[in-house]
């Protein structure tokens, strides 16, 4: 009995036990119930409530307006900015068409003949008057027509023999004329007055013959300074020009041909004591080693499809060999001072320049 009692009391936990893993069983389904009908009323309550979507959609939608927006504005500012580039760059080509096309016709005219110039002396500083047959041919001289009509400005070396020869070939300028030091021939120091013959032997003077640029006279001028003086006049001359013509360009009108009227500009002297005297090393002219070789365009006439309204303004330098050389050198492109050829006492040499980016330049002559 007692045996049997002991199994019924096994089978009886093990039959509780099942009992009770069936409870949970069905536990977990009302559990797997609940959620389930949890979540069906979620997902009821979000589609009876759509409002929150509407809103999110509503905002992007605010948000890619206001990209757009935004976008839009750029590009505008952006082809305004493009416009106003535009505008300063077709206002800006009149300008530099106008610095393109500025033309200049300078004529120079070296000194007549003095007596050392006969002798062949180096005749710088030293302020010698023109031989009286001297006078008289520059005077046949003065009809010729690059010598004629209205000049712009009339410069002349205030050395006598210069002043003589302006006086001779255009008396009618004479009122005008500004005489400037700058234009002076360069200063041969001890050497003034001597003659190829009488200074060959001197070892100084041969360096000097070979590298003028490098050796100066005793008492002489050094070639770096001729260089600068002759440079700073070229300079004030080119900048009072550029201001003519932007005054021109702005109030119309030609005023390089009103200068030689009563009441136009009176004639000026620029002293030694504002331009110092140059210190530059002058270069044999008369008595050089290899002659200088002529160039061809020293005298060039206006060429024929120049603009003939307005005439360019016209500039008369009276001055020297030397300084003529320089102006040839420095105007004239494969030209330098030794191989530009010094004109002769008297000669006229005319020169029609246009300026090109920034720089002189010689108009080509039609063949």
């Amino acid at each position: 009995m007692a045996g049997d009692g002991g199994l019924s009391g096994v089978q009886v936990d093990e039959d509780e036990g099942k009992d009770t893993s069936k409870d949970k069983d069905k536990d977990k389904d009302k559990d797997k119930e609940g959620h389930l009908k949890d979540s069906a009323l979620v997902d009821r309550s979000v589609l009876s409530n759509p409002a929150p979507q509407q809103e999110l959609e509503l905002k992007l939608g605010q948000e890619v307006e206001l990209e757009q927006e935004l976008e839009q504005e750029v590009e505008l500012e952006l082809e305004q900015e493009l416009e106003q580039e535009l505008e300063q760059e077709l206002e800006q080509e009149p300008q530099l068409e106008q610095e393109l096309e500025q033309e200049l016709e300078l004529v120079l005219v070296r000194h007549g003949h003095t007596q050392w110039n006969k002798e062949r002396r180096y005749l710088g500083s030293t302020d010698l008057p023109l031989l009286p047959e001297a006078r008289q041919q520059l005077s046949a001289l003065s009809d010729q027509p690059a010598l004629g009509g209205e000049f712009w400005r009339v410069y002349c070396s205030d050395l006598l023999r210069c002043r003589e020869t302006l006086a001779a070939v255009a008396p009618h300028l004479e009122r005008q004329a500004i005489y400037d030091s700058r234009l002076r021939e360069l200063d041969f120091g001890v050497w003034e007055g001597c003659n190829y013959e009488q200074l060959k032997d001197n070892r100084h003077y041969r360096s000097w013959i070979d590298h003028p640029e490098l050796v100066t006279p005793p008492e002489g001028e050094a070639w770096e300074q001729f260089e600068a003086r002759v440079d700073d006049f070229w300079d004030q001359l080119e900048q009072e020009l550029e201001q003519e013509l932007e005054h021109t360009s702005i109030n119309g009108g030609m005023p390089w041909l009103e200068t030689s009227e009563p009441g136009g500009v009176q004639p000026a002297v620029v002293p030694a004591a504002v331009v110092p005297p140059a210190e530059v090393s002058p270069v044999p002219i008369s008595a050089m080693a290899v002659p200088p070789v002529p160039i061809s365009s020293s005298a060039v006439p206006l060429a024929p499809d120049s603009p003939p309204n307005p005439p360019p303004p016209r500039v008369l330098i009276v001055t020297h060999g030397g300084i003529i050389r320089l102006l040839l050198a420095r105007l004239t492109e494969g030209v330098t001072f030794y191989t530009a050829a010094a004109p002769a006492p008297g000669e006229v040499t005319v020169l029609n320049l246009r300026k090109d980016e920034g720089a002189w330049r010689m108009i080509p002559c039609e063949v």
